[in-house]
């Protein structure tokens, strides 16, 4: 019985029924033994059958089985029309462009009037729509076509209506779709798919897509890869690919196609300048073509140092210079240059130059031909003036100020004690130097309060445990004596007992100077913090934690940043849809909550803000805009109270991911409708009306349950067994 499932009543389920139908059969084989005398086999063959067939109508009465059914009833189905909201849409066919087609096809449903369907358009995302004045607002622009994901949207969503059929309105250009990988089937709603521009196959070469390392060295080689395609009639096509970089062409390879119409082809550049570099890969458009927005893509590349490039300059060997020198050697991603100034230029010797052991400190080479090259200058206990050195201090002053990084490191030739006060070396110090003067005696710095979350003094993850942590670091010796720190300057680390200028002295200082940034740590007993104090177990990891930061915050590492935001891809098409989010911290490092916060697009003839928004609680902002209808590489630029906070860069190019890979694939979309018993239409002219696509789903009705042993003639039947068997035994002399 198709349908039916059979349940047993009897205590204990089906332990019991074996246990019962055993017993019952031994009955039965004893009742079989005891008839063995009987002399008629006419009556012993009666008397078993009749024995048995009461056992067994005992058994089934015990068992109390009963029949379950679940039933259904037909309802009246909700109708889901789901369009494809893609830029591939916006194309052009040998009818006209298929966004036209679509418009054609929902007015012709619209007009017919007997169904009012749920609507959703899909592409990037999926979502709702009013399908009143559909057709006329229909404007296709998202940058991909997702279907799996607008069937599962729909198939998901809690609408108050039963669907009962979708209706998918497509041109099928999602090459990610397999129909066996859905887990579709008749038990759902039937899919029914028109595919628009099904019956007209584009002739179409595209670059699909580009792979290339978003960061790049200067000098360093770097591989741009391109994926490439063709399709229709330009398969049999030469298909040349050009990479450019600005206006010039670099290089023209042609590639080789294989079965499908794919190639692979790799440029190999090297940058020659920090920055950012802008590469185009381009198929020069046939004739033919009917897509030629597809045949260029942009690679952006930021292009940086492989390795920061420190100088060190130590006026003389120490412990601090010794352990701050290995530390930087040991990191792999800091190339160093390191001077120990052991003999002056001005001393006296008996030798030539070139038989003496110790040359004179190099500083028309280093300051005057190389000093752009380094990414951080470190003056460590250094005194210029024995070294000829005053004409190259506007040079390094100038070099901070147009984006370089510079720290002086505390000592007896540092600072004020050595002769810096004054020059233009304080200049770009976030101190002021003031008279010479020495702070004696132990002591352990102490982090700022409102500064502790700050990168370079951060050693613990809250600002609790990293107050705690700088407490039980290693006392430090001993302390250059300045003025006090710079306007906007900030304070990281304070003498805990020593005061100047009204205020506790400072220990580390950073800040600003120009477009660099400076700092100024007032003494040379870090290496201190290597070691670990008598009765803690912090040192050695905290003091290269703090070096490090301290090394990647002069530099500028984006990672450090206390405001940082970024868009959800690096590429967009014209208009498309973008996703813009981040997280604004002020100079404290604390969350910016609740900031008016203004984006902007650079470069943009708009001096109006691309959006307003305002940060929340823990200053983290998120919001959707519209990327530039200009194709070309953008920064979006977040901006509180008119002041720079954050940047981000990004690319808008004509083609976009959508219009890149368009080999549509109707074959999937035809197995969804076989599989959900819908249908597959490959000409709009063939679609029928909306209310011959609509179909009834099936909705549980309850349990229908019966006992078919149970009923009055069973219980007849075996009382009349059993009655005939007692009567035969009694008429036959047996008990």
């Amino acid at each position: 019985m198709e349908g039916w499932q059979w349940q047993l009543g009897i205590p204990g389920g089906s332990t019991t029924a074996w246990v019962l139908g055993l017993a019952l059969l031994a009955l039965w084989l004893i009742e079989l033994r005891s008839i063995r005398g009987e002399s008629e086999r006419r009556r012993r063959l009666a008397l078993g059958a009749l024995g048995g067939l009461g056992i067994l109508a005992v058994y089934l009465l015990a068992l109390q089985v009963t029949l379950v059914r679940e039933t259904f009833e037909e309802v009246a189905g909700g109708t889901a029309v789901l369009v494809d909201n893609s830029r591939s849409m916006t194309l052009s066919g040998t009818s006209g462009t298929r966004e036209d087609a679509v418009r054609f096809l929902i007015e012709r449903w619209q007009d017919d009037g007997q169904v009012v369907p749920l609507v959703y358009l899909f592409g990037s995302r999926t979502r709702g729509a009013v399908w009143e004045g559909l057709a006329e607002g229909y404007r296709p622009a998202d940058d991909t076509t997702d279907i799996r994901e607008a069937l599962d949207y729909v198939l998901a969503a809690d609408t108050g209506r039963e669907v009962g059929s979708i209706v998918l309105v497509t041109d099928g250009a999602d090459s990610s779709l397999r129909a066996d990988a859905m887990g579709l089937g008749a038990g759902g709603p039937a899919v029914h798919a028109v595919v628009i521009g099904g019956d007209d196959p584009l002739d179409d070469q595209a670059v699909v897509s580009l792979r290339a390392d978003t960061t790049a060295y200067v000098g360093v080689p770097a591989l741009i890869r391109a994926d490439v395609r063709a399709v229709g009639d330009l398969r049999d096509r030469e298909l040349r690919v050009q990479l450019w970089h600005e206006s010039r062409l670099e290089q023209e390879v042609l590639a080789v196609l294989d079965s499908s119409g794919r190639a692979t082809v790799t440029f190999e550049v090297t940058p020659r300048r920090i920055g950012r570099a802008l590469y185009r890969v381009l198929i020069p458009a046939l004739e033919a073509d009917e897509v030629p927005q597809n045949n260029v893509r942009a690679a952006l590349l930021r292009v940086g140092r492989e390795r920061l490039r420190v100088l060190l300059v130590a006026g003389r060997p120490s412990w601090d210079v010794r352990f701050l020198r290995d530390f930087l050697k040991r990191d792999g991603s800091v190339d160093l240059v390191s001077f120990f100034i052991l003999r002056a230029s001005a001393d006296l010797t008996a030798a030539a130059t070139n038989e003496l052991a110790l040359i004179p400190f190099p500083t028309d080479e280093l300051f005057r031909e190389h000093l752009g090259s380094f990414d951080l200058v470190i003056f460590q206990n250094f005194d210029y003036a024995p070294y000829e050195m005053e004409t190259y201090l506007p040079r390094i002053r100038d070099y901070v100020q147009r984006g370089g990084s510079f720290a002086m490191i505390g000592g007896d030739r540092s600072f004020a004690e050595g002769r810096y006060a004054g020059t233009p070396i304080e200049e770009v110090l976030p101190v002021r130097l003031g008279s010479p003067g020495v702070i004696e005696g132990r002591f352990r710095a102490e982090v700022s309060r409102t500064l502790s979350r700050h990168p370079i003094v951060a050693l613990g993850p809250d600002p609790a445990l990293t107050r705690q942590t700088w407490k039980s670091l290693p006392a430090l010796h001993g302390a250059n004596r300045v003025a006090g720190p710079k306007q906007g300057a900030q304070v990281l680390l304070r003498h805990p007992r020593a005061r100047t200028g009204g205020g506790r002295t400072p220990i580390l200082v950073v800040g600003q100077a120009g477009r660099g940034r400076s700092a100024a740590l007032m003494t040379d007993a870090s290496w201190r913090w290597r070691f670990a104090a008598d009765d803690v177990t912090v040192g050695s990891d905290e003091y290269e934690l703090f070096w490090d930061r301290t090394v990647r915050w002069l530099t500028r590492d984006p990672l450090l940043e206390p405001a940082r935001i970024s868009t959800d891809r690096e590429r967009y098409g014209t208009d498309a849809e973008m996703v813009v989010a981040g997280r604004l911290r002020d100079a404290r490092y604390e969350p910016m909550a609740g900031a008016t916060t203004e984006l902007h697009f650079v470069p943009s003839d708009e001096e109006e803000p691309v959006a307003v928004i305002e940060t929340d609680d823990a200053g983290q902002l998120r919001e959707t805009l519209l990327a530039p209808a200009v194709p070309g590489a953008y920064e979006v630029v977040a901006t509180v109270e008119g002041e720079e906070i954050a940047r981000e860069v990004f690319v808008v190019e004509e083609s976009s991911d959508e219009l890149a890979d368009l080999e549509a694939v109707p074959e999937e979309l035809q197995a969804i409708a076989e599989q959900t018993g819908g249908r597959a239409f490959l000409d709009v002219e063939e679609v029928p009306a909306l209310s011959d696509l609509a179909s009834t789903t099936r909705r549980a009705a309850g349990l229908v349950s019966k006992q078919p042993l149970s009923n009055p003639w069973f219980i007849l039947l075996c009382v009349g067994v059993l009655g005939a068997t007692w009567i035969l035994r009694r008429r036959w002399g047996r008990r």
